[in-house]
């Protein structure tokens, strides 16, 4: 008798460290997105320069990281900040009339593209001399048309940089000459590098090798030279598609580089290098380190797993599946997730933030957001847009963004045979499933097992108690 209690009173030990068990993996989440145990992620080379990120251009995901929110004067890489915020306020046909301070006021003995009072010339000439000339000139100009006076363009630039998350910059100027009031970070450079990326027209600017300057009512015409090594073949790198230098005594050698391997575009930003040759020595190793340990995954193709995309069609969202020409798929992010090379897709964890109260107007509204993190990274995020419109989507223009939608072009037109489609993509009535009601990814195998085998054990002293009496 004494044994069966003591059997009893085991199982029910047990059966309370099951619960606790998947008590407290629902409420944590999976060991892993602390960042502690089971995470591989590269630690990275070796660089001179004394700060430095990597960025996957698409995501924001972060690849690499020296000091990056330590204080560093920008230089000039200040330039793709007044670049942007240039194309944004103005039109590329506009006329700028060079004043005498831009003329005046700038050091007749910095980077220069030649331009002097009374010059006129249009936006995208005055653009390709501040991006491949480093024009510091044409920085003034630009600032004193687009903002009305300098000192308003320059609040405008604080504006931009702030409204993309930099908590760690403030710009005093539109050239990047040095001032104590005019710093930033690796970080908050990487995040206006990322922004200038995502404007066609910067991208445009930005990787041009040569520009032809034509003739203007003060200087004859001539040919602007990208200053970039990797663009200018001064160093070779295949892989560079734009960039932006800079170097004054107090900032060191700094250096922003665009480049583009195998579907996968990164920035890095380093910053404080002693030497031109080391800042690209610098960026080409880091570069080079990202392309060969890290691999680029369409949220759309992740399997059929809890990372699967139609599985989020479910539930909240799945009001919007009603026509299918209004189309869910993923804005900001390209829909795409960032992974060393040892990590699988299925040892992330996604998390989907849907906004039920959006305000749904005509053409692209965004609805929430899709994350995807390894640990305590963010291996991939997007927004998720739903295309709302009297305009039926047609397979062209479906077929132009793709891969950035999320379903596959047989769901998205009529003709299909619904008995095809997974139960998660249909709005049939069905029971849940097991992993439907308990979240497998919060659960984690051990509590699943301890469940499993506390269920066992319960039949067996079941069995036990019943064959106990029957021989008695």
């Amino acid at each position: 008798m004494r044994k069966r209690i003591f059997a009893i009173g085991m199982l029910l030990v047990m059966l309370c460290v099951t619960i606790a068990g998947i008590g407290s993996a629902g409420t944590t989440g999976v060991m892993a997105e602390d960042g502690a145990e089971g995470i591989i992620w590269p630690s990275g080379p070796e660089i001179s320069a004394d700060g430095a990120i990597v960025v996957e251009a698409t995501t924001g995901s972060i690849l690499y990281e020296k000091n990056k929110f330590d204080k560093f004067f920008p230089a000039s890489t200040t330039k793709i900040l007044t670049t942007l915020v240039a194309l944004e306020n103005s039109d590329m046909n506009e006329i700028v009339t060079v004043s005498y301070a831009a003329d005046n006021y700038v050091s007749k003995t910095s980077s220069r593209m030649g331009l002097v009072e009374g010059e006129q010339i249009t936006m995208e000439q005055a653009l390709y001399g501040i991006m491949l000339e480093s024009a510091n000139e044409a920085t003034y100009a630009v600032g004193e048309h687009v903002g009305g006076s300098i000192a308003r363009f320059i609040k405008m630039m604080n504006a931009k940089a702030a409204s993309l998350g930099c908590e760690r910059s403030h710009f005093a100027n539109s050239h990047g000459l040095h001032d104590e009031d005019h710093y930033t970070c690796p970080y908050d450079m990487a995040l206006i590098a990322r922004a200038a990326y995502q404007n066609p027209e910067f991208m445009k600017i930005n990787g041009t090798v040569t520009y032809a300057m034509p003739e203007t009512n003060k200087n004859p015409a001539k040919l602007l030279t990208n200053h970039h090594w990797f663009l200018n073949k001064t160093m070779k790198y295949d892989y560079c598609i734009g960039g932006k230098t800079g170097a004054t005594t107090q900032a060191g050698v700094a250096l922003v580089t665009y480049a583009k391997k195998d579907g996968m575009t990164i920035i890095s930003v380093v910053m404080h290098a002693e030497t031109w040759a080391k800042v690209y020595t610098d960026s080409k190793t880091l570069l080079d380190y990202c392309f060969d340990n890290f691999k680029t995954y369409k949220m759309s193709d992740l399997g059929a797993s809890g990372t699967d995309f139609p599985s989020m069609f479910t539930g909240d969202i799945e009001e919007f599946n009603e026509d299918r020409k209004n189309i869910l798929y993923s804005g900001t992010g390209g829909g795409l997730v960032i992974l060393p090379d040892a990590v699988l897709p299925e040892d992330t964890i996604k998390k989907i933030d849907y906004n039920a109260d959006a305000d749904i107007g005509h053409g692209e509204n965004v609805i929430g957001t899709i994350t995807y993190n390894y640990g305590d990274k963010i291996v991939g995020m997007a927004d998720i847009i739903y295309y709302n419109s009297t305009d039926t989507m047609n397979e062209a223009l479906f077929n132009k963004r793709w891969p950035v939608f999320m379903i596959p072009v047989d769901v998205a037109f009529e003709g299909i045979d619904i008995s095809t489609l997974s139960m998660s993509q249909t709005k049939d009535r069905r029971i849940p499933s097991v992993s439907e009601l308990i979240d497998i990814e919060k659960v984690g195998p051990v509590a699943i097992g301890i469940g499993i085998a506390s269920f066992v054990l319960l039949v067996g002293l079941i069995v036990m108690l019943i064959t106990g009496r029957r021989r008695r």
